[in-house]
């Protein structure tokens, strides 16, 4: 997934690896996270595959850059996974689940802490996936070579992420609300 990601963005423009977490940060994140060692290894296995190429571009007092740029057969590459019809839900791996489910073996006072530091983390994702990435959706779709429909197709993948993030506190309250109950009988 991660290397048909970074030849989508790498469609719109020429990037460095760190351009692109960049650009992975600021949109598809909450879907589909990347470190950078994981960037720059696939940008080299993408090298490797004749979809990118690089060049290296010289700087003044900072170290030179790596830019990568797609190529004709990683367009066609781009285009052959985007055209296939997705048929099947994507497991979900949600590790905090698999904990919360042997929580009912610690104390009740732990479980709803747990579950309200949780909840915090999906406020403040819900908030920046609500007022920042709309900025930066908007900024990236100025750029040429896009699609007309581009910003409402990442608006709407930010819209998905918000409504997830939100489904998330309106869970965690929920069940804070039944742990409490339970424990009060």
């Amino acid at each position: 997934m991660l290397r048909s990601a970074l030849l989508g963005f790498l469609l719109r423009q020429s990037m460095t690896g760190y351009d692109l977490a960049t650009a992975i940060r600021a949109s598809i994140h909450f879907v589909w996270p990347a470190q950078l060692s994981q960037i720059y290894r696939t940008l080299s296995q993408l090298e490797d595959s004749g979809l990118v190429v690089s060049e290296v571009e010289p700087q003044q007092s900072r170290p030179d850059r790596r830019v990568y740029t797609i190529t004709d057969a990683g367009r066609a590459a781009f285009d052959s996974w985007l055209s296939e019809l997705v048929t099947e839900l994507d497991p979900v791996r949600v590790p905090f689940m698999v904990r919360f489910f042997f929580a009912g073996s610690r104390p009740l006072e732990d479980t709803v802490t747990q579950l309200r530091v949780m909840r915090d983390l999906h406020v403040k994702d819900r908030e920046r996936l609500a007022f920042e990435l709309p900025d930066h959706i908007a900024a990236a779709a100025a750029l040429p070579g896009g699609s007309e429909l581009d910003p409402l197709v990442w608006d709407s993948v930010r819209r998905a992420g918000e409504m997830m993030a939100q489904t998330w506190v309106d869970w965690i309250d929920e069940t804070i609300e039944r742990l409490q109950n339970a424990g009060r009988e």
